[in-house]
């Protein structure tokens, strides 16, 4: 069985690098990707803008001042679940009518997880079909005749 080409290996983690949006630590710095959540009054106000039920808000933050956020829209999650994807369409967003604000980082648990179910499914594909005989359940031999 050949080895995996080490040169493979930063190309597959960044390919399985996976990502989350989490509550900021400080203000969401403009230019950073963030998921704005509405109130129930927040979706009703915005939905002439928005669409109707609007949940969250995700995009890049083109501003932020007391009164209002900027957002150059990439999606609207809506209450049933559904994702409406935008072309960056820029959307001010009045603070009172936020819930919370949460950036997009890099996760490292959901990225090990990620690339590990990858390496081992990678593995049991590789030994299914090169058939060196490897097996879960022993040698694959039976015994019989009563040899001693």
């Amino acid at each position: 069985m050949r080895p995996i080409n080490p040169r493979l290996v930063p190309i597959l983690a960044l390919l399985s690098g996976c990502y989350g949006y989490y509550p900021s630590v400080s203000p969401a710095p403009t230019g950073h990707e963030v998921q704005i959540t509405l109130t129930d009054s927040g979706a009703v106000a915005l939905a002439r803008q928005v669409g109707p039920s609007a949940e969250a808000i995700r995009g890049r933050l083109a501003s932020d001042s007391a009164n209002a956020l900027v957002l150059s829209v990439t999606g609207v999650r809506q209450r049933d679940g559904n994702d409406v994807d935008w072309k960056g369409e820029r959307v001010a967003i009045p603070r009172p009518l936020v819930t919370s604000v949460q950036e997009r980082r890099f996760s490292r648990a959901r990225t090990l997880v990620f690339g590990a179910a990858v390496a081992i499914s990678a593995i049991a594909l590789r030994q299914a079909f090169t058939g060196d005989g490897f097996s879960f359940f022993g040698s694959g031999t039976v015994n019989k005749g009563g040899a001693k």
